[in-house]
Order: C-alpha cells, then sequence, then structure tokens
C-alpha cells in the first residue's frame, strides 16, 4: 500500500476507534467557564475532568460582585441541573433601583453611558429577556461546583501538552501526573498556559490600566459616615482619567441543602484608571500588598467628597486586590485540532461593561452543545470543534468591540495609552 493511502486507512482507523469509545474530555481551569462546561458536559452525559493550579476554590481573591446578563444566565440555563440554577437565581444579590451617575464630587454627571449596561434588548417576538443579575463571585463558583466535586482536581498545574497518534491529546502536570483525552479545553484564564502553547501569538495586551477593587461591610457606623446617595443604588463616578462601579450587594437568606460559603452582605467598589493615575508602576504592581493599595487608594481619592472617601477609608482591607487591565484582539481564525479554548484564555476584555465572565460563560454553553452533537454520533468531533471554534470568534469580536467602546467612555480609552510598545499585539 503507498504511503499517502496508508496514511488515509490510519486516519480512517483511528475516526473509528474514536467514534468506538466513549469520549472523555479535559478542562485546564476551575473558574466560571471551566465549570461551566463541566457542568453543560454532565447534561449531555460526556465524561470529564476538570484540573485547576489552586489548591481549592477559595485559594486567592478573584473578584466580588459580579453582573451575569441575559446571555450569561441562559448559558447556566443550558449547563446546571434545574436544582441548580434555581440555586444561583436565588443566591443572587436583591436588586436596586436606580444608578448613578456621578463626578467624584457626588455632582450628577451626563452624557456618559455604556450600551451594555443597560438591560439586553429583546431578540425576538415574545423573548422576553432577563435584567442582570448581580451575584457574589465565590457563591457562582460553588454552585457551579455542586454535583461535580469528584471530577474536579486541585493543585494541578499545567506545564504541557502533546498529541497522540490516536487523535487525543495527553495533558501534563508539574506533578508529573497526565491525563489523556479527546479534547484538551484551555478554561485557566488571561493567563492560560495552554493557550501559551497552542496559540503563542494571541496573547492579550496590556493596555496600561488597572483595576483595584475591594468591599466595605455596610455596618451602622459605616453607614453613618458613606454617603446616602451611595448606599442603596448602582453608582457610576467618573474621575479623572479613572472611574469607579459601587454596588450594594444584599442578600437574602440562604437556601438550605447546599455546601455554600456565608455571604454577608457588602458594598462592591471597583476603581478603574491608568496605572500611574492610581500610583501603580510596570515592574512589580501585580504584587502589590493590600497596605500598599489602601495607601494609594488614600492618595488618589484625598480630594473627593467627604462621603465617597470614607467608602474606601472603611474597606475590608483584607478584600483589597489589584488586576492589570489586559485586552485581547478580534481572535484570528486557526486551523482546528484536539485543542481548543474559551473565555479569557482567548478574548480578554476590560471590565467596562462587564461582559468577560458573560462570553466566557456563553462560550461553554456552546462547545458543550457542539460536543454534545460529536458524542451523539451527528458530527465528527473534529467538526464540532470547528463549529464552536466559528461561532466563539464572532460573538467574542462583537464583545470585544463593545468592551473597547465602554472603555473610551469609561475612561477616555482610545487605543492603548501608557502602554510599552513591545507589550502591543496590535491596533
Amino acid at each position: 500500500m503507498a504511503p499517502r493511502a496508508e496514511r488515509r486507512a490510519g486516519a480512517v482507523a483511528a475516526q473509528r476507534a474514536l467514534m468506538a469509545r466513549p469520549m472523555h474530555i479535559t478542562i485546564v481551569g476551575a473558574g466560571l467557564g471551566g465549570l461551566c462546561l463541566a457542568q453543560g458536559l454532565r447534561r449531555h452525559g460526556i465524561a470529564f475532568d476538570v484540573y485547576e493550579r489552586d489548591a481549592a476554590l477559595a485559594s486567592r481573591t478573584q473578584g466580588y460582585r459580579i453582573r451575569i446578563d441575559h446571555r450569561g444566565q441562559q448559558a447556566l440555563k443550558a449547563c446546571l441541573p434545574e436544582d441548580l440554577f434555581a440555586l444561583f437565581k436565588a443566591t443572587g444579590a436583591m436588586p436596586v433601583e436606580g444608578v448613578n451617575v456621578v463626578d467624584t464630587g457626588l455632582d450628577a454627571v451626563t452624557g456618559r453611558w455604556v450600551a451594555s449596561w443597560r438591560r439586553a434588548s429583546n431578540e425576538g417576538a415574545g423573548n422576553v429577556e432577563e435584567d442582570d443579575l448581580s451575584v457574589n463571585r465565590q457563591t457562582l463558583r460553588e454552585i457551579l461546583l455542586c454535583g461535580i466535586e469528584d471530577h474536579v482536581h486541585f493543585g494541578k498545574a499545567f506545564v504541557r501538552y502533546r498529541e497522540c497518534e490516536d487523535g487525543r491529546v495527553a495533558a501534563g502536570f508539574a506533578d508529573s501526573s497526565s491525563a489523556v483525552s479527546d479534547v484538551l479545553v484551555a478554561a485557566d484564564g488571561i493567563n492560560s498556559q495552554v493557550r501559551r502553547r497552542r496559540l503563542p501569538g494571541a496573547t492579550p495586551a496590556d493596555t496600561g490600566f488597572a483595576c483595584l477593587y475591594g468591599k466595605t461591610c455596610p455596618t451602622p457606623a459605616a453607614l453613618a459616615r458613606i454617603s446616602g446617595v451611595l448606599r442603596d443604588r448602582t453608582s457610576i463616578v467618573f474621575g479623572d482619567g479613572l472611574a469607579v462601579i459601587i454596588d450594594p450587594m444584599r442578600f437574602r437568606p440562604q437556601p438550605t441543602g447546599y455546601r455554600l460559603g456565608k455571604c454577608e452582605d457588602y458594598l462592591y467598589w471597583a476603581i478603574v484608571g491608568a496605572r500611574e493615575s492610581l500610583g501603580i508602576g510596570w515592574e512589580g504592581g501585580d504584587a502589590l500588598r493590600q497596605d500598599e493599595l489602601a495607601a494609594r487608594i488614600e492618595r488618589v481619592t484625598a480630594d473627593w467628597h467627604i462621603g465617597l472617601r470614607a467608602l474606601f477609608q472603611l474597606g475590608d482591607r483584607t478584600s483589597l486586590a489589584m488586576l492589570p487591565v489586559r485586552m485581547a484582539d478580534v481572535p484570528p481564525a486557526w486551523p482546528t485540532n484536539a485543542v481548543t479554548v474559551l473565555g479569557d484564555a482567548i478574548h480578554a476584555m476590560s471590565p467596562a461593561g462587564g461582559l468577560g465572565a458573560n462570553a466566557a460563560l456563553h462560550d461553554a454553553c456552546l462547545l458543550a452543545r457542539q460536543l454534545g452533537e460529536a458524542a451523539a454520533g451527528h458530527r465528527s468531533l473534529r467538526a464540532a470543534i470547528g463549529s464552536y471554534e466559528t461561532a466563539m470568534r464572532e460573538h467574542s469580536s462583537h464583545a470585544i468591540l463593545a468592551s473597547r467602546r465602554g472603555t473610551e467612555i469609561l475612561l477616555g480609552y482610545r487605543g492603548r495609552p501608557h502602554a510599552r510598545p513591545e507589550r502591543i499585539l496590535a491596533g
């Protein structure tokens, strides 16, 4: 038999062997996108394992309030069992009425609004969309972990992968263990180690901005000092080259029967601005200690309204964290293989507009659906991954552009100010 014919026969044999055995998926990363995908795979009857480098679900601060829009809610509804979706809805913060748009003196500001902050518009006749739901990020991760704990492995830092002759892919971890599966999914966030090997040219660019976030407990003493304007409504505060988002997070009594951490009410806040404006340099800024972050916030807010400054002065210092704002370009097409990507691993976005987490959840729903089609024998696995990647690139391109428009309005961002030239990938 000729070499070409031998290769073709080998490929056919490998495909038949793949179809004859149960599908198994390896997911790297136990963030919102990775866990949502795992839940979606479970609903489709597809075996999976999730590998997370952190030692536990709550090993490090990953943010507090997160807004789940209509698209994110629909993704969760499609992937979660009915009881867990109901739990997700029940544990969300109670809605607040209205939005304050003010300056740092708490005077009203007009003409600055980001379209994605609004309630989503209906996409078709009779399709009534949900309002955005504010949830505690850690609570949502705990819900997404429910029922799949035995398949989520912590303390597993991904280091490499290799494609096998039979079409599968082997993932290797820092502890010398490995996992072989039909598909490897990079859900390991903005610093994705899988993406660096799969798509080395897709690293998101550093914008020169940073986000400082934390929370303040609404004790009677704190509320006596914090302006009443900020206590009962979502607030967007515009400063000189920076902006602040403030959200009151009030929760109903937690449903019983689930292992969820206790979540008390809090005032969530995030300050987004140029690193220089926040007193954060390029070198070592990602590792600032919480007392250093508190000192920088004190300096930045020194001339702000006293009732606004009190929000930060009374903040829980242990909750302070800083993240650099990185943004990806619209993902280009790439040849499909058994390694794919979702969420921040491929389309990192600015926090302006609150689209990043929702895009990751939508990715998870799309990929679970396509893999379900392949598992049911309706299409080949390679075709399913390719269809997912095409759809993911399309919807994420819209989200990236909307995020950039939101950043322009929020921060006056037009391009990538203050970013070092070598860190810029494309315009």
